[in-house]
């Protein structure tokens, strides 16, 4: 695909397909989103339609998670290689817990009376939540990147 887009003139950085992969990641969440409204409604879901937010996610995962340590080892330079690669496990240990807080926020009584009240039930909610969040996420991301300061030291 990354090979096509350079033939019609488009040259995908590397922090373009992450924040790219952070937008696909929100479609998946909005595509879980509304299966889980058909779900709620009490209609029967066919797997293949279950099987796209999957598909959706994991292209969005391969677009940010290989493409970011790879961009992150050729921004470090040498000295600093282990330190950028803890720095993105503590990345990833931190959204894991976010993700948990949220989970766990969602559970207390004044939020589910909230989320009572929007029409929605709490899965729903949550996977709208999160693609939403994503969304915000790649905006952000979008901005800082556009400002970047390349280096160069790539082996």
């Amino acid at each position: 695909m990354i090979f096509a887009l350079r033939r019609a003139g488009f040259a995908p950085t590397a922090l373009k397909r992450m924040g790219f992969g952070i937008a696909i990641s929100g479609l998946a969440w909005v595509a879980a989103g509304a299966i889980q409204l058909g779900i709620d409604g009490g209609d029967p879901v066919s797997i293949v339609w279950q099987m796209l937010p999957y598909a959706l996610l994991t292209f969005g995962e391969v677009l940010v998670s290989a493409t970011g340590l790879e961009f992150a080892c050729s921004q470090a330079p040498p000295s600093m290689k282990g330190v950028i690669m803890s720095f993105w496990l503590l990345s990833v240990t931190f959204g894991n817990l976010w993700v948990l807080l949220t989970n766990a926020t969602v559970r207390s009584p004044y939020v589910i009376d909230q989320i009572a009240s929007t029409g929605l039930s709490e899965n729903a909610f949550l996977m709208f939540f999160f693609a939403a969040f994503a969304f915000v996420a790649a905006f952000a991301f979008a901005l800082y990147a556009r400002r970047y300061p390349m280096q160069d030291y790539y082996r």
